[in-house]
This record gives C-alpha cells, structure tokens and sequence, in this order.
C-alpha cells in the first residue's frame, strides 16, 4: 500500500489538533495563537479565532459551536456564532501541567488531556489526567495516572482511544 502524502499548507509554527468539519481542515497554531481552517487543496485559508494563551485541540458541539483548548491557562473556550470566544469550561484546577489534546463525541462531551508537568520548563515527568468536559461545561475526571494523554479520538461504534506519548 503506498500513500501520496501533500503539503497543502506552509509557512506556519507548530500545528496541533487537526480535525475534519465541514468540508474543511482545522488546525491549531501553538505559537501564533491561532486557528485556522483550509479548504481541502489548502486554499481560501481563514483564522478562525486568536487564543493568546496558546490553542491546541480543537472540536464542535452538536449546535456546531466551535471548542478550542487554551493550553496556558487552563480553559476551554467555545466560539459563539458572531465569533466570539468565551470560557466554557475552566480546568486549570484539575490539572498540574498543560491541557493538550481533545476529541469531542456526538453528544458534544469533549474528552480532553493535560501533560501532567511543566514539559517546556524541563521539570520532572509526573503523570497527568484526562478530563471530560460536559456540554453544559461541568467537568468530571474520567482517568488518571495518564502517561502523557495525547491523539485521541472516538471510533465509529463510540470508543474513545486515548494514546500516551510517554506510554510507549
């Protein structure tokens, strides 16, 4: 099996979370603080919101609000339709390092991951959680000890796979 592999867009950072909604490719910035969406051939790109505390994942609620963790302070944010953005959900007491990763199911829970440490200082590995954030912004942890909750995503029969980078 062989796979031709395109670049549709440069000129960017870091990309983070990428998701496929409405004929479009979404994506995180991490160090611009933006997100983006592009039609599939990369054309007609578009900022689709500015998240100065750095974005990372990204989802829709079932209303096709859209979600955006912002990484540095804890929250998740959800667009409004005249596009702007406003706190969802504030996590930053939960967690002990970065929010990262999400994945949003059908009924429009958002399955979100946090590093556990403060990677980008260097400091000592320590495990993190994964956090379920309800459409009504309560939130719940659902798992603990996680070895650093990243690249999750929810299959066709709704299981929700949860991969940790430092898991192996």
């Amino acid at each position: 099996m062989s796979r031709e592999i395109t670049t549709i867009v440069t000129g960017m950072s870091y990309l983070e979370g990428p998701r496929w909604h409405d004929q479009r490719i979404w994506f995180s910035d991490f160090y611009t603080g933006r997100v983006y969406s592009a039609a599939e051939d990369g054309s007609d790109l578009r900022t689709e919101a500015e998240v100065p505390q750095q974005p990372s994942g990204l989802g829709w609620l079932p209303d096709g609000r859209l979600l955006i963790v912002s990484m540095k302070d804890g929250r998740l944010l959800r667009r409004e339709a005249g596009g702007t953005l406003v706190s969802h959900a504030d996590l930053s007491g939960y967690i002990s390092g970065l929010l990262n990763d999400m994945v949003v199911d059908e009924h429009g829970r958002a399955f979100i991951g946090e590093f556990g440490f403060d990677l980008m200082s260097g400091a000592d590995f320590k495990p993190g959680v994964l956090l379920r954030v309800d459409p009504d912004g309560a939130v719940t942890q659902v798992a603990e000890d996680m070895l650093f909750a990243n690249g999750s995503v929810i299959t066709e029969d709704g299981t929700l796979l949860v991969d940790e980078t430092f898991g192996n």
